[in-house]
């Protein structure tokens, strides 16, 4: 993401970037602010003059309140056919998380003899019975049927492999069954595992091992948004293999996400141009169209793009059908996502909200409640319900979608940035729209964040995002200080608002002081809250 872009937008205003302007933004003095009958030897003093007090004089933290991280209303009811389009990934043009909230995932051949395949529909078009009735070609549909079948998988490949050995037909055919399954599960670290131990074997044996191989670890980079090396990967395959419809709609999907416009365009109307006639090739249409419906969107053309969408829908619930029974798969909810962002982008707020309950619904039958679509969709459904003025509904949609991205293996530190801010400006308005409120109120509403933001936290350090990532994490770690001090949590918050100043002191080009001033400004907060109470009467705040 253009972090740098981030940084010059201001991040480091401690009013609430998402309320309008002039005197009725809430600050965080506001926030901790407390009524006149505190008295002074109780209070800090912030750099107004206005009284503030620490939060742990007036509540234990020990056992926060647990938030509701309940939906507000249950999905929509999913229709058979519908005119409701779809239009992600907009907003990508900087590559940030809209991208990755959004954007339609390529299609994953499960076999390159069957180009009809796509990960998530795998068990549905063949029937989808399950682990116990299936053959070993199927994925199980059901999340927990699948996260079954991929244990048995992980055994039977460490007997294959050791029966056998690794270049084996019948140890490969059982690597590329558990990369299904995983794949389906988001588990990108697993694969991540896999492909170090037999990507070079498949090479070796060459064939179709190392064009699945090639294949497999594209898709999987695509979901890491290492766009660039999918679209080496896949400009591979194609090379190796020849165009096809399916190839050539992935090779467009990468591009778009890469913001190279012209060269997506051109593969979407090459597989529209291979796509073959069928009803049994809806899927296949549905995507394409979908890909093209996303460009539209993407160029500002979101009126246009929604008849492209609504086709791609259409076609998308048209291939659910299988001998005569409708099997719900996650392909639609990724229509009725872009759906939905298309019409937030035009401000279409009501229909997009409409969509994007829908998209959850199915979600979370199809891929289970902790998967990264999930938490893509509740996230984008957070944000909406803050366009419409449902700031309570909003902050459950969000903390769901929290809970998730900070624990998922393609960790992405922008998007928890965002939902961070989104929660933190939905938490300020609830409070604002109170006659008053106390600490006690600021704690409460703050406090059940605390466990995912210290995840994100420790997440960053495994990944050696602080080193790698500076722009980024440093107002992900003042961000998450803010919410932790909010809620109370002081030491914690120490700890990320110090990490930030020292991100802040290494970037260049930016001018970062009025980032760090405001950092060390609520360290004081946290350094007098961490003092004993009778420090606290004697003594002026400590400069950290």
């Amino acid at each position: 993401p253009n972090s740098g872009a981030i940084l010059r937008g201001g991040v480091g205003n401690t009013r609430a970037r998402f309320m309008s302007g002039g005197e009725d933004q809430v600050t965080f003095a506001d926030l901790f602010r407390v009524n006149a009958d505190v008295s002074p030897a109780d209070a800090l003093v912030d750099a107004s003059g206005a009284m503030l007090t620490p939060l742990f004089k007036v509540i234990d933290l020990s056992a926060p309140p647990p938030v509701s991280m309940d939906t507000a209303a249950p999905p929509v009811a999913m229709r058979a056919s519908t005119s409701d389009p779809p239009a992600a990934a907009a907003a990508a043009k900087s590559g940030g998380s809209s991208v990755a909230r959004g954007r339609t995932d390529v299609v994953y051949v499960n076999d390159l003899d069957d180009l009809d395949d796509d990960d998530d529909t795998r068990a549905s078009t063949r029937g989808g019975e399950g682990r116990h009735g299936a053959s070993d070609d199927e994925c199980p549909s059901d999340p927990e049927e699948l996260a079954d079948r991929t244990a048995e998988l992980e055994t039977r490949l460490v007997r294959m492999r050791s029966a056998h050995g690794a270049e084996d037909e019948r140890t490969l055919r059982v690597l590329f069954l558990l990369l299904d399954a995983l794949v389906a599960q988001y588990r990108l670290n697993r694969m991540d595992e896999l492909f170090a131990e037999y990507f070079e074997v498949c090479r070796r044996v060459r064939g179709k091992w190392w064009l699945k191989a090639i294949q497999s670890r594209a898709f999987c980079a695509f979901k890491q948004y290492k766009f660039r090396e999918a679209l080496e990967l896949f400009k591979e395959q194609e090379r190796l293999l020849g165009p096809s419809a399916p190839l050539c709609e992935n090779i467009g999907h990468v591009c778009s996400s890469l913001g190279e416009y012209d060269e997506a365009e051109r593969y979407f109307t090459t597989a529209t141009q291979m796509l073959p006639p069928g009803r049994q090739h809806s899927k296949n249409s549905g995507g394409v169209y979908l890909g093209l419906g996303l460009l539209r969107d993407r160029l500002g053309r979101t009126r246009e793009a929604l008849p492209v969408l609504e086709k791609s829908l259409e076609l998308y619930v048209d291939s659910c059908w299988v001998s005569g029974s409708y099997v719900e798969t996650s392909l639609v909810a990724k229509a009725h996502m872009s759906l939905g962002h298309a019409h937030e982008h035009l401000g279409e707020f009501d229909a997009a909200e409409r969509h994007m309950r829908e998209a959850v619904g199915v979600f979370e039958r199809t891929v289970g409640e902790d998967s990264p679509l999930l938490a893509g969709a509740l996230g984008a459904l957070g944000k909406v319900r803050i366009a419409q003025g449902e700031h309570a509904d909003a902050t459950r949609q969000l903390g769901r979608s929290l809970s998730i991205e900070v624990r998922k293996d393609a960790f992405h530190p922008r998007t928890v940035w965002e939902l961070l801010e989104e929660i933190k400006a939905a938490h300020d308005v609830l409070l604002k729209q109170r006659p008053s409120f106390s600490p006690e109120d600021v704690a409460a509403a703050y406090a059940p964040y605390a466990k995912h933001v210290r995840h994100a936290a420790e997440r960053v350090r495994k990944l050696g995002l602080d080193s790698s990532d500076v722009d980024t994490v440093s107002v992900l770690h003042k961000t998450s200080g803010e919410i932790l001090l909010l809620g109370g949590a002081n030491e914690d918050a120490l700890s990320e608002l110090t990490t930030a100043v020292q991100l802040f002191r290494t970037i260049k080009g930016t001018d970062c002081s009025s980032l760090i001033k405001s950092c060390e400004n609520l360290i004081t907060i946290a350094v007098n809250r961490l003092q004993p109470l009778s420090t606290n009467a004697t003594s002026a705040p400590r400069q950290p």
